[in-house]
Parts: structure tokens; C-alpha cells; sequence
């Protein structure tokens, strides 16, 4: 069976470690993660299974929402709580301040990664050069928020916020690019993710719960997943054709993505360029 898992990632563990206790737990051998959550975070956690990985490229394109905690007034090396304090400022920002400012980063198009970070710099993770204390000059990755809501005060010096992004943004970057254009500093002390692309936490399944004998009943197949895309229904005698790799000649207009049936069988995911249908993912 192919599909995602709707997963919930507690706290202090890593994503790959869930994908671990997966695969032991219900005998699956092919996973994979779409969209790593650090070990402080926790919340919505995709995770794909057999054919389901080669969804990846898709869910690169996919929108998060959080809910993030940023605490005024220290920063760390790593922009979050396991970091050692590396500035500090006795400028705390009142609500009102921070709603003022919100729209500049809400028009943010371009972010810098933290430095601790799994980009890589010359082949060699970033958070490894930065462990050895080496200056880092990241570039600007291409991004964009969608909004950051101001939730409520819960300290003195700590807000909480609800962020939808795209993939690939840092909430934490978030954290202190807001400080520096409030003239202080800051770090993200907690971030749960609610949201990531069609899944949402109120439907997460944990781990824990997970067993060799529920495990597919858990699973979202990728023809449900998709139900609502276009659907292509070729003759019998294409069949071979079709999940050979062979382009099939359709009339039907250029589709990016489509559910392709063959004999009465779901084949898999295709695209329609110039009249000409391909197989971009193979689920037979």
C-alpha cells in the first residue's frame, strides 16, 4: 500500500528517530519524512510510505502553519532554547510594537537560514561548521509568509504567534529578523506545527498507537489523497504502454497532474504536455 501518515512528532525526539520506531513497530521498510521538524518542535509530521516518497518534490511546494513562541530581550547561537545565550538586550517590545512591524516581514521574499542548520556549505552541513565556531555567510533562500498573527502575550517578554509560511522557511529566522527591526534581539523558545499542506494536527496519529494490524488502516492512499484532481481513463490496451514509461497520445488539454486508470486499475500519477501522457509516479 502506498500513501502518508499523518503523524504527531512530540518534543524532544528527532523525525528520523519517528521514522524509526515506525518501521519497527509496523514492519514497514520504506519511509520517509516530508518535511523534518527539529527535536524542540513538535506537531504535524507527513510521513510517506512505499511509493508514497516520491511525493517529495510535491510537498516542497506545500504551506505550514505554526504556532511559535519568541522570547525578547536574549538571543542564542542556535535561535532556539538548546542554544547558549549570545546577546542580550534590555529592549523588550510592547504588542502594539510587533503588530507594527509584522507586515515588513510579512512582504519578506527573500530569509537567511539560522546557522545551525542542515543547509549544506561546501558539501559539509552548516551546523557542523558552525559547532567549530566558523563564521557563516549563508545565502538568502527564497521564501514566503503568508501572514504571522499576534496571539497573545504570555510573559513579559514572550509572545506567541500563529505563522503560515511556505516550505523551507525558518520560523526561528522569523524570530530574529522581528528583533532587529524592533532593535533587540530574541530567540523561538517553542514551535508546534498544526498544520502541513493537507494535514492537520487534530487528525495526527501518534506513534505510539501504531501496530502491524492498524498501521494501513491509518493510511491516506495517494487516489484518496488526489481525489479531488482530474482523472484520465485509458483503453485495456495501454496498460503495458502505460506503466512501461511510454508516452500515451491523449486528447485532453496540458494537466500538470492527474489520476490515470487502466484497466479498472489505479496506475498512478500523471502529466499531460502537448497532447503527449506520462507517468510521473508509478503506484502499479
Amino acid at each position: 500500500m502506498n500513501g502518508i501518515l499523518n503523524i504527531y512528532k512530540p518534543c524532544g525526539i528527532s523525525s528520523n528517530f519517528c521514522l524509526t520506531k515506525i518501521k519497527k513497530q509496523c514492519g514497514i521498510s520504506k519511509l520517509g519524512h516530508l518535511g523534518t521538524l527539529d527535536p524542540l518542535a513538535c506537531g504535524v509530521l507527513p510521513v510517506a510510505v512505499n511509493k508514497g516518497t516520491k511525493l517529495f518534490d510535491y510537498y516542497l511546494n506545500k504551506t505550514k502553519t505554526y504556532r511559535a513562541v519568541f522570547t525578547f530581550g536574549k538571543s542564542t547561537q542556535t535561535l532556539d532554547s538548546e542554544g547558549e545565550v549570545c546577546e542580550t538586550s534590555n529592549n523588550i517590545p510592547s504588542a502594539e510594537d510587533i503588530k507594527n512591524i509584522i507586515p515588513l516581514l510579512e512582504n519578506q521574499e527573500f530569509q537567511i537560514p539560522p546557522n545551525f542548520c542542515a543547509n549544506s556549505v561546501n558539501g559539509v552541513k552548516a551546523y557542523k561548521l558552525a559547532r567549530t565556531g566558523e563564521n557563516l555567510s549563508l545565502k538568502p533562500k527564497k521564501i514566503k509568509i503568508y501572514y504571522i498573527k499576534l496571539i497573545k502575550q504570555i510573559s513579559n517578554n514572550s509572545f506567541l504567534f500563529e505563522i503560515m509560511c511556505s516550505s523551507g522557511t525558518y520560523i526561528r529566522s522569523i524570530a530574529r529578523d522581528m528583533a532587529k527591526l524592533l532593535n533587540t534581539c530574541a530567540f523561538m523558545s517553542a514551535l508546534i506545527r498544526t498544520k502541513s499542506g493537507e494535514f492537520e494536527i487534530v487528525k495526527a496519529n501518534f506513534v505510539e498507537d501504531l501496530t502491524k494490524e492498524n498501521v494501513y488502516s491509518k493510511l491516506l492512499e495517494l487516489e484518496d489523497l488526489f481525489s479531488s484532481k482530474p482523472k484520465i481513463c485509458l483503453e485495456d490496451c495501454y496498460f503495458s504502454k502505460v506503466t512501461n514509461g511510454v508516452k500515451i497520445k491523449v486528447d485532453k488539454l496540458n494537466c500538470d497532474f492527474c489520476l490515470v486508470y487502466c484497466k479498472n486499475t489505479f496506475v498512478g500519477i500523471g502529466e499531460i504536455k502537448e497532447n503527449l501522457l506520462s507517468i510521473k509516479i508509478k503506484v502499479v
